[in-house]
């Protein structure tokens, strides 16, 4: 909402400088109200802990080869970190196919089918299979994405940040619990 209506009023005093036949100053477009009611929605909603690198809780966390690991190496999502983890936790059944009856699962399927690789989408979303794997067959898979993501050009990153973030409402939590 704070940044639609500063949008708003930029957006007016742009158009009427515009209008005039002038280039606006930038550093008059934003008057001290916009910049403070900016900071104020930027303070709220900053955390004071780190955002979760997992999806749900888990009963036995600290025997997890996978959160263990992204223990041991620190990645823990701080804001100046330059990747970031979110690991979809999914407790298989054989009793109880979740693959067809989770948005999470189904959302896999959909990345898999529009990706070359397997578990590997072009849009920046990687799968690490542990399905039919070992611990370590599971690690050398994500070191690999990360690899490969590290070896990528800067302008091969934008692209990829950029195809992830348009399917981010895919994974937005309102859209996933229906």
């Amino acid at each position: 909402d704070t940044a639609q209506s500063v949008k708003e009023k930029f957006g007016k005093k742009l158009y009427n400088a515009l209008l005039k036949g002038e280039i606006p100053d930038l550093n008059k477009i934003l008057d001290r109200d916009d910049i403070t009611i900016m900071k104020r929605a930027i303070f709220s909603t900053q955390r004071h802990c780190l955002p979760p690198v997992t999806t749900h809780n888990m009963i036995d966390d600290s025997n997890d080869p996978i959160l263990n690991t992204i223990r041991r190496i620190g990645l823990f999502n701080n804001r100046t970190d330059r990747v970031k983890v979110h690991s979809v936790i999914l407790i298989l059944d054989i009793k109880w196919n979740f693959f067809e009856q989770s948005p999470s699962g189904s959302l896999v399927c959909q990345f898999q089918f529009h990706s070359s690789s397997p578990f590997l989408c072009p849009s920046g979303i990687y799968i690490v299979d542990r399905r039919f794997r070992s611990p370590d067959e599971s690690c050398n898979q994500l070191t690999q994405f990360l690899y490969g993501f590290c070896q990528q050009s800067r302008r091969q990153r934008i692209i990829q940040r950029n195809r992830t973030e348009r399917l981010s409402d895919l994974l937005d939590w309102r859209y996933l619990g229906r």
